[in-house]
């Protein structure tokens, strides 16, 4: 049986440490079996580490929670959130004092102070913003902060919201990594898919819970490994090249 694999970056396939050998080598005789191999990304197309294409051997990448679809350069799935949304979001990170990182498939920003990549991202309201980048293609949005559950249902008519233990990460509803993965298998024809998934975090849960196969890393809170097919290596141990290994390796 021949799957498709969907891996996670941070904390799961790259950690502060990089990307283990061990993860790198696994996938490369994984895809040389004919499995292949995608990368299943909450981050924008933009903000993906170069390592990632450099290291791996990939089949493709699902990127912007699961709004966008790359393979071979090329992008096969591109949904943006429309520039009313995004004012509306904008707004709203105003309003509740939060700030945002506006990521796109060409460009990533800040608005209500600076993000990581420095001061010269910010923007400073919606006009600016699309005066310096008029052709934004706006996949997603990280606040700072989490959003409570009225902050949640102010925003639940256009998008998904996902909390993490720091931050929050805003989608476009309809979107998740989940259907990413079935767009991919329909992509490449496949009418009986068969998913592997492997993550660490709160926005992997569609993607584990729609894969044939789960598999949470050792990093993981614990309430995500309860139901988990397979528990790996933490990330710094190389737990993707470990799961592999196990799973479709037999070693």
């Amino acid at each position: 049986m021949k799957y498709l694999i969907f891996l996670d970056i941070d904390g799961t396939v790259r950690s502060s440490k990089g990307i283990h050998p061990r993860t790198v080598n696994a996938i490369a005789k994984a895809r040389a079996l004919g499995h292949k191999v995608f990368i299943n990304t909450g981050r924008s197309y933009c903000i993906i580490p170069e390592e990632i294409e450099v290291m791996l051997e990939l089949d493709g990448i699902v990127c912007g929670l699961g709004a966008c679809i790359v393979m071979d350069g090329k992008f096969l799935l591109s949904e943006c959130v429309s520039k009313e949304d995004v004012k509306t979001i904008m707004d709203f990170a105003k309003r509740h004092s939060n700030r945002v990182n506006i990521e796109g498939e060409n460009y990533c920003v800040s608005y209500c102070g600076p993000c990581f990549l420095g001061k010269e991202f910010e923007v400073f309201s919606y006009e600016n913003m699309y005066e310096r980048y008029p052709d934004i293609r706006v996949s997603k949005f990280a606040f700072e902060r989490r959003l409570s559950e009225e902050e949640k249902n102010e925003l639940s008519d256009h998008f998904v919201v996902f909390n993490h233990p720091h931050y929050a990460e805003v989608g476009i509803a309809g979107y998740d990594k989940a259907t990413g993965m079935r767009a991919v298998s329909d992509i490449l024809g496949i009418d009986d898919p068969h998913f592997i998934a492997m993550g660490d975090s709160y926005n992997d849960i569609e993607m584990l819970e729609a894969a044939d196969i789960a598999v949470v890393m050792g990093n993981s809170p614990e309430d995500m490994k309860e139901n988990a097919d397979f528990v790996t290596l933490h990330c710094d141990e190389g737990g993707v090249g470990y799961a592999i290994e196990k799973l479709l390796l037999g070693e």
